[in-house]
């Protein structure tokens, strides 16, 4: 089954120019659909909604097949519709558009699928229900889930699931780059660059003591005695060994990560904290000049990085800046406050006021009344200008490269140091960027549920 579906669908389409993955994409994506979205016209019909799945299948996989074709014979399509309608649009722009192949698929595939799935909820006789009591007339099975009563009919589940469908495609999609990061990270150098790729191998940790311990080859006879020793090397030599090398030290790539840590939070702590009682001062007084402060505020932003480097750099080593920790903060601290203080003037202006007027009446001071009634209030603004503040701080390139040499050198500009003149080590660029990875995704997830909470929930509502 499988040697004919390679032979035969994935060679007919690699003919037309579309890549195995793509075709092993979209023939899952169509059956995942079918899968999903035939039960409920089943379930409607009082059939087993299992039935649905069965049949939906290859129904999908059919519409996978159409889609795939209207993508792969889209330049033959342009070149009829040149030679019959007119010359409105130049064939070259036709024929090198792929994505207008992409949209004739997708619309002409989806129409077809969601015309079967009404034709076969209109023609499909409704299963007579078993019981004979007063559920008997209803027309659908009971519903066991809340739900509008307006949201009960096929058309509006159907919808609703191949939504969820089209959603978890799309996000698959997006991930690939982690996924593929992730799958390298555990690969030795061969498999890391093995043509075709490959998706199958035997996971190693060959990357992480690239990236974490510096090393050397070895050769002749020192690369015998270290194989006739084998057994008294460290875990970390003997994975170096199968590449014919040995570890000298460990690395300067965790005292990278650990500056990192250090710079990104403290800059973000300190750029939120400022942003947060600039932006009530904005809010909440009447601060002369107020338009061309904010504006002056914005302007440190305009211009990129990259274009005040080098008279930051000239700066840092007149006044003994450069290469420290207490630089980087304050510059990171200075670029983040911009962001900060217009993120959270929008989020303080939608606080009612009333809030604090109650609070200073029953004998609050303006500060208690800030900290106890504004701040968690702004928890969601806060939470927001939080993660966007510590991505900018953790990413950023330019002046970590510039400003720094060793003892404050972040982790951006160590990753590219193992792309060097000679063999490229992916597994470890991989691997140092999965663990550069992992606190974004930690600080993001740690704050989700202020990310998604409402700034004025229960707040009373002003006309």
């Amino acid at each position: 089954m499988s040697d004919f579906f390679n032979d035969t669908i994935v060679d007919t389409f690699r003919d037309l120019g579309i890549p195995p993955f793509w075709v092993f994409f979209f023939l899952a994506f169509w059956t995942l659909a079918g899968i999903t979205t035939t039960p409920v016209t089943f379930r409607s019909k009082r059939y087993n909604a299992y039935l649905g799945s069965v049949l939906g299948a290859p129904s999908g996989f059919a519409v996978g097949l159409l889609f795939l074709f209207c993508f792969g014979y889209w330049s033959d399509v342009s070149d009829f519709l040149w030679t019959n309608i007119g010359k409105p649009i130049t064939p070259d722009l036709l024929r090198h558009m792929p994505f207008l192949g992409l949209l004739l698929g997708l619309g002409l595939s989806g129409a077809i699928a969601y015309t079967a799935l009404i034709g076969a909820w209109m023609s499909i006789p409704a299963r007579k229900p078993a019981s004979t009591g007063p559920s008997a007339n209803r027309p659908n099975l009971p519903t066991d889930y809340s739900v509008r009563v307006d949201k009960v009919t096929v058309r509006w589940q159907v919808t609703r699931v191949f939504r969820a469908t089209a959603s978890f495609a799309v996000a698959f999609l997006v991930l690939i780059p982690v996924i593929w990061m992730g799958m390298t990270a555990f690969k030795s150098q061969a498999d890391a660059v093995a043509s075709p790729p490959k998706l199958t191998f035997t996971p190693n940790l060959e990357g992480f003591v690239s990236q974490f311990w510096d090393h050397r080859d070895v050769k002749g006879e020192e690369l015998e005695e270290l194989r006739a020793n084998e057994d008294d090397l460290s875990w970390q030599d003997k994975i170096m060994l199968d590449k014919e090398m040995t570890t000298t030290r460990t690395s300067d790539f965790a005292l990278h990560l650990r500056n990192s840590l250090i710079i990104a939070s403290t800059s973000t702590l300190l750029s939120v904290g400022f942003g947060l009682l600039a932006a009530y001062a904005f809010s909440r007084f009447n601060v002369p000049g107020e338009d061309d402060l904010l504006f002056f505020i914005l302007s440190t932003r305009m211009l990129p990085p990259v274009v005040v480097t080098i008279p930051i750099f000239l700066m840092y080593r007149r006044i003994g800046l450069y290469d420290t920790h207490i630089g980087m903060i304050i510059l990171y601290t200075a670029f983040n406050l911009s962001l900060s203080v217009w993120l959270l003037k929008g989020f303080i202006d939608e606080i009612p006021r009333e809030y604090e007027e109650a609070a200073l009446v029953d004998g609050y001071t303006r500060l208690q009344a800030f900290l106890r009634i504004v701040v968690p209030q702004a928890m969601t603004g806060i939470a927001t200008t939080v993660v966007f503040c510590f991505i900018f701080a953790w990413n950023e390139y330019a002046f970590a490269i510039m400003l720094t040499s060793g003892d404050a050198r972040t982790a951006p500009p160590s990753l590219p140091s193992k792309i060097g003149v000679g063999t490229t080590e992916w597994a470890a660029i991989a691997f140092g960027s999965l663990v550069f990875l992992i606190p974004v995704v930690i600080v993001t997830f740690a704050l989700r549920q202020h990310l998604l909470r409402g700034v004025t929930f229960g707040a009373i509502r002003r006309g």
